[in-house]
């Protein structure tokens, strides 16, 4: 879902270096935030000279006329070594492409959220029929499991849960707080995925001793695209923080859990 725009002196690229800047700046795109090959929305824009104003040696880089703006909007989310990645990859392979200096290639990342966004019809894609495979961006997972968590079924749209049938009678207002505000508040939030808040719960969980609630969690982890595997290696990494005895216990959860799956 990037934005970009770049910005240059008129006069400075031909047609054919604006093109090879175009799919560079795309190809980092697509192998440092994994972004899906067909999702580019690129504009151009070139100034006079008098228009186009910047420091020739701010913070020791030595720039030139061929100065190239580029400016990315994008969701929120990538790592800070995404973004070292692709500032190299968009540094190097431009400047190779147009026989410039990396010093001309000056980059602008700025995050916007989810809801910010339309592609058209008036909606907001991103949120009203947000696909799984956005989350997994946010943790820079490989192609291969991008493709796992893309062919799950959506489930930011809604979180099942047991409270009103246990608790409805004696405390609805309990049962109101967990179902409208933290599953149907915090839980579907952007600024985390639902694999990330699983990890997180599961990690609190364990770590207070609250193993009756690690089983539907558990389940929900799984749900949320987290693997029985995955979910025994935070456990087993969690042991050394949190005790030997919570670590046991947890296991004892996430082995009966899958078993009666």
């Amino acid at each position: 879902m990037p934005f970009v725009r770049i910005d240059y002196v008129e006069g400075q690229y031909k047609e054919v270096e604006l093109a090879a800047v175009s799919q560079n700046i795309q190809t980092a795109l697509i192998d440092q935030f994994h972004v899906p090959a067909d999702d580019c929305f690129q504009v151009f824009h070139s100034h006079k000279t008098s228009e186009f104003i910047y420091d020739p040696r701010y913070l020791d880089v030595t720039r030139s006329e061929r100065l190239l703006y580029i400016q990315i909007t994008c969701g929120p989310g990538r790592t800070i070594e995404q973004k070292r990645s692709l500032y190299r990859q968009l540094s190097d392979s431009i400047a190779a492409a147009c026989g410039i200096s990396t010093n001309d290639v000056f980059a602008l990342l700025s995050e916007s959220e989810l809801e910010n966004w339309t592609f058209g019809k008036g909606e907001a894609q991103m949120i009203d029929t947000k696909p799984d495979w956005i989350s997994g961006q946010r943790l820079g997972l490989e192609d291969e499991e991008l493709v796992r968590i893309k062919n799950k079924p959506n489930k930011h749209k809604a979180i099942a849960t047991s409270v009103s049938a246990a608790y409805g009678k004696i405390a609805p207002a309990f049962v109101q707080y967990t179902e409208e505000v933290l599953f149907g508040e915090v839980w579907r939030r952007s600024e985390l995925s639902l694999r990330e808040r699983s990890l997180i719960t599961v990690s609190a969980l364990m770590t207070g001793g609250n193993v009756k609630q690690l089983d539907y969690h558990f389940k929900l982890a799984k749900e949320n695209g987290i693997s029985e595997e995955e979910l025994a290696e935070a456990v087993t990494h969690l042991a050394f923080y949190t005790g030997w005895p919570r670590a046991d216990s947890a296991l004892q959860a996430l082995k009966t859990g899958f078993e009666n799956e």
